[in-house]
């Protein structure tokens, strides 16, 4: 029988593999490029293409959130049971691997909070998009460019987020 903890790592850490390659995809590839693009192009992908890229996204990014909060409720809980809340603050707060992974953990939270921002920024502009009205050029500029900020931004905290994770399950120690 496979540990609870092997499978909310192995699956933790799989689509977070997954989620970290299509947002540095899409932040440093495509986001930049939209603006270079055709009209007739961008329309297209915003209709036909980025829909479905983006929920693909959005479940990946909540499943390595959930199973990652289910992995830190996890070790967490087994600190509790060895010496209570005293034991969970000193390793949440007192050892590097703690320091790592908490805030790890929040910078997390935040990045995934600007994903969400970055989703509802797509879906106004998709619904501009669809409304084929020539008057909306300019507030879709408006979004384009807000879309490249919070994709830096994102892009940021995401690569902050997986090296602190990084850091705390490959060099330091697990507190005992």
């Amino acid at each position: 029988m496979v540990p609870i903890s092997i499978l909310l790592n192995v699956v933790h850490g799989f689509s977070a593999l997954i989620y970290f390659g299509g947002v540095m995809l899409f932040g440093a590839v495509f986001a930049p490029k939209l603006a270079k693009l055709s009209n007739s192009t961008v329309f297209e992908l915003m209709r036909d293409v980025f829909p479905s890229v983006l929920s693909f996204a959005e479940a990946v990014g909540l499943l390595t959130m959930v199973f990652g909060a289910g992995e830190f409720l996890y070790y967490m809980l087994e600190f509790y049971r060895s010496g209570g809340v005293a034991e969970v603050y000193h390793v949440l707060f007192s050892t590097p691997w703690g320091a790592s992974v908490f805030s790890g953990a929040l910078i997390g939270l935040v990045g995934f909070l600007v994903g969400v921002k970055i989703a509802s920024t797509f879906e106004s502009l998709f619904r501009l998009y669809k409304s084929v009205d020539p008057s909306k050029i300019d507030e879709i500029k408006i979004l384009e460019t807000r879309l490249r900020f919070y994709s830096l931004v994102g892009m940021v905290l995401l690569t902050t987020t997986v090296l602190l994770m990084v850091l705390a399950v490959s060099f330091l120690p697990l507190p005992r």
